[in-house]
């Protein structure tokens, strides 16, 4: 009589996707790009953009974008708030809604944005606010920014667009706008995603000899 031998196999994509699965990437808590301490508060006296300019060290990743509550009691309207490159590209932008919605950390209430990553450079953020509608903070005291981040000074312009200056000439300002982000090692790099890859296909194949082996003893 003639023996039927059956042979096990496990397949390539389960095994790969379970050993990716089991190697968490790693990731690394968001950090705020910016605080301030003192300075005065007041309305716009017309539409206008304010915000800061900024420059990055590395890549970092933003997650969130944010806009100064001045009382922490909500924002009276919803508020665009872009990032642009130094020369007026736009790179990001997200809507802060009117309310207590957006997370409150720290004075400015933040919503979350499909992560962007920003190379090392310059930039700008702005928030439009309009006539009377949001009170903003300028001539700050103490200016303090995350180890990624330098911050170079204030940025105003009349209407939604982006400010190439400080039409209000008031340093320490504009705040305004803010954001969130992390490190560029939150995203899986080539490298990582090839040796998770490899790790899959040599333990698939190992495990199917194995199996064979087995089947013909």
């Amino acid at each position: 009589m003639k023996t039927i031998v059956i042979k096990h196999y496990i397949p390539f994509g389960a095994l790969t996707a379970a050993v990716i699965a089991f190697c968490p990437l790693q990731t690394q808590a968001n950090t705020i790009a910016l605080s301030f301490t003192g300075g005065t508060s007041g309305f716009p006296n017309t539409d206008e953009t304010l915000g800061w300019a900024f420059t990055l060290s590395s890549p970092v990743l933003v997650t969130d974008l944010g806009l100064w509550d001045q009382n922490n009691d909500g924002l009276s309207v919803s508020h665009v708030v872009t990032i642009w490159t130094s020369t007026g590209t736009q790179e990001l932008q997200g809507t802060i809604p009117s309310g207590t919605s957006a997370t409150l950390v720290n004075g400015f209430r933040y919503v979350s944005i499909a992560p962007v990553l920003l190379p090392a450079g310059s930039y700008t953020i702005g928030g439009f606010i309009s006539v009377g509608s949001e009170e903003f903070a300028s001539g700050a005291s103490a200016i303090t920014t995350a180890s990624w981040v330098t911050y170079d000074g204030s940025r105003a312009g009349i209407g939604f667009a982006f400010p190439p200056g400080d039409v209000l000439f008031s340093p320490n300002s504009h705040f305004g706008p803010n954001f969130q982000f992390t490190t560029r090692t939150s995203v899986p790099d080539a490298s990582s995603t090839s040796m998770l890859l490899l790790l899959g296909v040599g333990a698939t194949f190992g495990l199917n000899f194995l199996l064979q082996r087995r089947s013909q003893a």
